[in-house]
């Protein structure tokens, strides 16, 4: 008997769904990988070091001295092309009630051998606390920093700042900021400080982030000038050897983990809300 021939396949209508469905998951695959969607991962400092107090200095004037002090040095695994990242930090203290009103003080972290500013997501510099010509005193420190870095199959990592502590980028008000003119391995702040002196310990953190293919190190300096003169103070921060290469599963298992805290705290802030 003559007729169209039966069909021994499925029909077409469950494949194109079975095809969608494919896609979907492949999409929701690389959407929880942040690869191939324009997220970003993260990626961890593996390696650590702390960076010595700088010698105490008076400050122009007299009245009090200043320090750098709380400084470290962080490094995360070195990517295919052979850099690694790292974040220099550090506090400059002054004493209460030293002469610094209407002082001007530059601090600047130059990148050891090979070093060169690394850039945000954005394009700027990675480096805080931010310009600011309206002040510093109530500026958000960052938690997470999104990084220009090739590494875990994306342009752009995510770097933690969380960890260093930084409560506020200055004790006192009044200070406002602006970053001078832009110099590869080196980053600089200039702080302006108003008149009067510090009714406390006046403490000025600052960090950057930056790149190299050789052992991180940098050079941390910061100079008060007022009308009775200069005076600076200098330290220095170092690993000991190039990071090893970035180890793809402890990156994952770090992210996972931090994912997982992270949904904790947002279930607990949500159970203290709805009491």
């Amino acid at each position: 008997m003559n007729g169209a021939p039966e069909e021994t396949g499925m029909p077409r209508w469950i494949l194109a769904i079975v095809g969608v469905g494919l896609l979907a998951c492949v999409a929701a695959a690389l959407l929880s990988t942040g690869k191939g969607s324009g997220e970003s991962a993260s990626l961890e400092w593996v390696e650590h070091a702390p960076v010595a107090d700088s010698k105490p200095v008076d400050v122009p004037g007299g009245g009090g001295s200043m320090q750098l002090i709380k400084g470290s040095i962080a490094a995360t695994g070195t990517n295919a092309g052979g850099y690694s990242l790292f974040r220099v930090a550090t506090t400059l203290q002054i004493d209460a009630g030293s002469p610094v009103g209407n002082a001007r003080i530059l601090c600047a972290t130059e990148a050891g051998a090979r070093g060169e500013n690394a850039r945000s997501a954005e394009g700027l510099r990675a480096l805080y606390p931010r310009s600011s010509e309206s002040g510093i005193y109530s500026q958000n420190v960052p938690e997470k920093l999104v990084i220009d870095f090739s590494a875990r199959g994306g342009e752009n990592v995510i770097v933690d700042a969380e960890d260093l502590g930084i409560r506020g980028f200055t004790t006192e008000k009044g200070v406002k900021l602006e970053w001078p003119k832009y110099i590869e391995g080196q980053e600089r702040l200039k702080y302006f400080i108003a008149g009067g002196k510090p009714t406390r310990d006046l403490d000025l953190p600052f960090f950057t982030i930056s790149k190299t293919t050789a052992v991180p190190s940098a050079k941390v300096s910061c100079t008060v000038t007022t009308s009775a003169g200069k005076a600076t103070v200098t330290t220095k921060a170092a690993l000991t050897a190039i990071p090893p290469a970035i180890d793809e599963e402890a990156e994952d298992r770090a992210e996972e983990e931090a994912q997982a805290q992270e949904g904790e705290r947002e279930a607990a802030e949500a159970e203290r809300e709805g009491e």
